[in-house]
This record gives structure tokens, sequence and C-alpha cells, in this order.
């Protein structure tokens, strides 16, 4: 969409030089830093430019209005307006008299005034003379804090978040200068009751020029301003570790409690009409020997044996070069993470899956009362379809959410993108919370709800294994079937490792139903590497350009 058109829409269409200084921003901003990567799409990069450029040249703007167009929800449209402001490196200014009156604090504008005047002598005298001639005390972060310290100390009641939101800084930005302030401070905006050294403080010095990331916890990068409480973040990621203790627990009692339920008792096997004979002779074989393997066993262990060796056999045919997605050079210098440590989290991810395996397979097994009946070809059918829907209908919905939601994708989903340049061994390398939200929990559902046996689930299970192996192989061999049966194949699933298309393709592992009714589905064309191979290109990016 045009800038003038969305301007039209804002009702800024009459103000010639706000649409000029916007399209300056937007052209700033495609030269600095890519905004995709903060998640903001074009058109919402156009109205937090109009909004930057009317509220610099002191015009009304309607920003309720602004959000409805940018799509976003008000929380995501603050966060993005925030992060554009800060990537532009444009100030907001905020001055003491308008947040009194818009808190209703009128009486602690002198103190604020003193506090930020000594602020600014304390900390300049703990800095080396070099430096003081760059100390910047004009970001509105610190007047921000300096209010929010002297409105607390006075009792009254600030929002701090509003606070965040209106000097543009971020949370730890926020905390780590307050930690700063109450301690240099201390007799106007602190609590402590003996004055401290400034040069004695901890993180002065790299306070102004430090990214708030690269802080450390003992220089208060990360601490919270409410004294010896823990951040609401820390205490959220404590209540989690002991919910996953409290499961873990859970799991591993029931586990051993699985295993004497099953040498106490013989699982009754049903069979197959197509593999009648080979079973019988297998099975007296083994029983020969003394060994007996129940259908749950087979279920559980033959999909992860089966990954295992179609992972070799494309390791064996990673040397053809003529075939390959991505050149050697690609796949040394893009993915984020070596092969050991991939190999890793996939053996942790099969160990829990394996763990959620025997429990599903004890909870609805068979205690050999009752007579299993054979299913015939066109149940077996049957069931397949609705076991395939259900686990592409859940492991859509579920990668997608985990693209949209930012701590998710940060803290979980993003350790499946180091591998930017998949390989087939890599498939399952996942973080172990998402392995049990994505495979294992859509496997048990698409197992619940098809009404498939254990010796059927072997099959469909090894099929779908050998299909996501497939899916993440990074070879154009000819002749494979999955590329000529199935539109979710590698060139497919590899638009939605690269940067371009990190928003698009998230159906897996079979069909693609659901990202073209949703619209999330990008069309690619897969064309020959001058160097040798082939790479996949999408028309979609290529029509914007």
């Amino acid at each position: 969409m045009d800038l003038s058109d969305i301007a039209r829409k804002l009702d800024l269409s009459d103000s010639k030089h706000v649409i000029r200084r916007a399209a300056e921003l937007r052209r700033l901003c495609d030269i600095q830093f890519d905004s995709s990567i903060i998640g903001v799409g074009e058109v919402c990069k156009a109205v937090i430019c109009l909004e930057i450029a009317a509220t610099r040249s002191g015009l009304l703007f309607d920003r309720k209005k602004a959000i409805m167009l940018s799509g976003m929800s008000e929380k995501a449209y603050t966060r993005s307006y925030n992060s554009m402001q800060n990537g532009l490196g444009v100030k907001n200014k905020l001055d003491v008299r308008e947040l009194a009156i818009q808190f209703g604090c009128v009486r602690i504008i002198p103190f604020v005034q003193k506090a930020l005047s000594l602020y600014k002598t304390r900390f300049l005298a703990s800095l080396p003379a070099s430096r003081r001639a760059s100390a910047d005390f004009t970001r509105p972060v610190f007047i921000a804090v300096a209010f929010y310290l002297c409105a607390k100390k006075h009792k009254l009641k600030v929002d701090k978040l509003k606070l965040i939101e209106l000097c543009g800084a971020s949370e730890t930005e926020f905390s780590s200068v307050s930690t700063s302030m109450k301690d240099l401070c201390f007799d106007v905006c602190g609590t402590e009751k003996e004055r401290k050294d400034p040069k004695d403080v901890k993180g002065n010095r790299e306070l102004l020029d430090v990214l708030p990331e690269k802080r450390k916890l003992e220089d208060g990068g990360y601490s919270s301003d409410e004294g010896n409480e823990p951040s609401s973040y820390k205490r959220h990621k404590k209540m989690e570790k002991h919910a996953y203790e409290g499961w873990k627990t859970s799991v591993l009692t029931s586990n051993k409690e699985t295993k004497a339920k099953v040498l106490c008792k013989r699982t009754r096997q049903t069979s197959l009409n197509f593999l009648k004979d080979v079973h019988v002779s297998e099975t007296q074989n083994l029983e020969a020997m003394g060994i007996e393997v129940s259908d749950e066993l087979l279920g559980t262990f033959v999909p992860v044996l089966i990954y295992w060796a179609y992972s070799g056999i494309y390791v064996l045919l990673d040397s053809f070069e003529e075939y390959r997605l991505h050149t050697r050079k690609d796949e040394d210098e893009k993915n984020l993470v070596s092969k050991r440590t991939v190999v890793k989290g996939v053996l942790l991810q099969q160990t829990i899956q394996a763990i959620v395996a025997i429990i599903l397979f004890t909870v609805t097994g068979n205690d050999g009362g009752d007579a299993v009946t054979k299913p015939s070809f066109i149940d077996l059918g049957r069931q397949f379809v609705i076991a395939m829907v259900v686990l592409d209908t859940w492991q859509y919905f579920m990668h997608r959410y985990m693209h949209h939601n930012k701590f998710l994708y940060k803290h979980i989903h993003s350790q499946h993108h180091r591998l930017v340049v998949p390989y087939a061994f890599g498939a399952l390398y996942n973080h172990p919370v998402e392995g049990l939200l994505l495979d294992t929990i859509g496997g048990a559902l698409s197992f619940l709800f098809s009404g498939m046996s254990p010796r059927a689930s072997i099959f469909f299970f090894s099929f779908a294994t050998i299909k996501t192996v497939d899916d993440h192989c990074g070879l154009w061999l000819p002749g494979n079937l999955f590329h000529a049966l199935f539109r979710n194949n590698t060139a497919y699933h590899d638009v939605h490792h690269q940067l371009y298309g990190n928003k698009y393709n998230f159906s897996q592992p079979f069909f693609v139903m659901w990202d073209r009714i949703l619209g999330t589905y990008m069309p690619y064309s897969l064309e020959k590497r001058a160097g040798g191979g082939f790479e996949v290109r999408p028309k979609k990016v290529e029509k914007e350009n």
C-alpha cells in the first residue's frame, strides 16, 4: 500500500511535509535494519513512520485508527513503535511537568528535577575525565525513572509499564537505570540509609553505552527495582521449572509402574492379513529363542531405528553436489549449531517420545480379555487418512503459533531454525518442549483420533518419520516418490527455513491445505544453480521486488 493512501486513511493527506518526512524515515529504516526481524511488516512500518513524523511535527495522530490499519494488537504495535524509534535513533521528548499532569503527581515536580540534577552530578563524578564529555543525559529513560522513584518514595501510585512505553525503553534498561539512580540519589528517591560512594556503584561507567543484553547481573542489568524480590520473568521461569520437575517425577513413577505391569502380562497381538505369514514365522522364531516383543514396543522403537537408518542413507548421498539445494559452504557458514549438538538434541527428544509412547500404549492397550478384530484394508486406509489430517492440523497451528509468539519463538522454536540449511538427521532437532508439544502430543492425538491399533501405528509412525526426514534432507533426487506425490516436500519446507519464508509454509509433514486456506502459502520455483545443484526461489518475493 502506498504511503499517500495510508496518510489519507489517517487524515494526514493535507500534511505534505509529514508524508515526506515519513518517506525519509521509511527509507532510513530500510537502510539501517531489516524491520521484518522485529516482526514489523511493510504496512505497519509505514504507519509507524507516519506517527513518528506527525508526533515530531506537533500534529494530532489517531493511534486507534493506526493500530487497526497495522493489523496488530495494541501491545504489539506499541512494542514495534518503540523498537522502530530506537532503531532509527529518534528520541522521545518527555517533560516532567507533562508527566506530572498526566499521572496526577504535580507535587513531586521539584523532587524529580532535584533527583535528575543530583544524578547527573554524581554520575559524572564516577566517570573518568575523558568520558564525561560523551555522557548523554537527554534520553527520556532518565526522566521516567526519576519520576517513578520519586512517586514511589512519596507513596503515589504510578503505572510503571505506561512509563516504560512513554520513554521507549525496555524493562531491563529501565530497571538498570532505576538501580543506579537509587544508589546514587538515595537521599531524594532511594531507600538506602547510608550514602554510597559513586565510584563504588557497579555498572555506572557502562550504563550509557552498553546494550542491556550485554550487562552482567552484578552490574544491575537484570535485577528488579523492588529490592530483593525477583523479577516476574524469573518467577515465571522458576514456576516453569517446578512444574517440569513435577511432571518429570510423575512420568518416571508411571514408567516404573508400567514396566512392572508389562512384565506380568502378555499383550495379545493383532495381525494384518498382508503380513500374516511373515509375522507368524518371525513370532515363532522369537518364541523359540525365548524372546517376546509386543506391538507396543515395536511401535515405540521401530520409528527411531528407521529415523537413523533413513538419515544414514542421505548422509551417504550427500556427496552428490548436483542434487543439493544448498552448497556445502552455505551449510557450514549459515548453520548456527554443530552436528554433534544436533545428534544429542535428537536423541533427547526421541527418549522423551519413547517414554510418552509407552505410557500411551499402556493406558490404551488391551489387557487380553477381549479379542481384537482384524482391520480391513479399507479401515486401515481410513485410519491412515484421519491420522494424517489430525497430525497436519495440530502441527500447523502449533507451528504457526510458535512463530507468532515472540517468547515461544525466541526461547523454544528458534532452536530448530538454527539449521538454516537443513539436513536429514537434523529433522527432529528441536527444543524438548517443542518436541513434546508438536511431535509427541501430535502423534498421540493422531493415534487416538484415528483409532488405529498398536500394530498399525508401527507403519504409520514409520511412514511419518521417513516423510519428515525426507523434507529436511536438502537433496532434490530424481525419482523421489515423495516429491511426486506430495506438494509438501523438501523444496517446500526449505522455503520456510530461509529468512524470507519464515512466516510462510508452516504445514508439515504431509499436506499444504492449511497454508492455502489461511493465506500462508508461498509458491516457489526450482532452478538450477550456476555452480551445480538446485536453488529454491520464492515467487512471492520476486513479485514484490
